[in-house]
């Protein structure tokens, strides 16, 4: 997963579905199975406003966000992991071995990568591949994909950015 952000000047996107439809688009190039992306406002320690645009079924979408959210998902700590394994954090955590096996009848692998990063002080964003493939194909396909999430994420982040705020500022109205 190779993103060159200067030869990818796109203008931002007009709806959830065109975002949605090219994060579809990508998994063809990036040759991964899923991408995600969230971005999660904090006020007082509970989300304040949350966006999530995924390549997952909807079916799983809703079903996670009634059984977990990201308040209860170990990938959304506070820390300095900014890349995170999918293995490294199943391994470590409960609760995300348990998202993982509920997540695997939607179509969702095992092994995936999350990049983290924050858009100011009180916005988390959170951009997920999931790749299909063996625990031995894992290492490299690992390397590949970490080559160029960042740059993607941040990339997609800033595209999808204007719409997010329109819909934080017409909830707040």
């Amino acid at each position: 997963m190779v993103a060159d952000e200067h030869s990818r000047i796109d203008a931002p996107f007009v709806s959830f579905t065109e975002a949605t439809r090219y994060l579809e688009q990508m998994c063809k190039e990036y040759r991964v199975r899923h991408l995600s992306y969230w971005s999660l406002d904090m006020a007082n320690g509970l989300p304040d406003q949350v966006s999530w645009i995924a390549t997952y079924d909807p079916a799983y979408m809703s079903h996670y966000m009634a059984r977990f959210t990201p308040l209860g998902d170990p990938a959304f700590e506070p820390g300095e992991r900014r890349l995170i394994d999918w293995d490294d954090l199943n391994a470590t955590a409960d609760a995300a071995e348990e998202i993982q096996r509920e997540a695997a009848p939607f179509g969702i692998g095992r092994h995936g990568l999350s990049y983290q990063f924050s858009d100011g002080p009180s916005r988390t964003i959170m951009f997920s591949a999931n790749v299909a493939c063996t625990a031995e194909e894992w290492p490299g396909e690992r390397q590949r994909v970490s080559l160029g999430l960042p740059a993607f994420a941040r990339h997609f982040h800033e595209r999808v950015k204007a719409m997010v705020e329109a819909r934080r500022i017409s909830d707040a109205a």
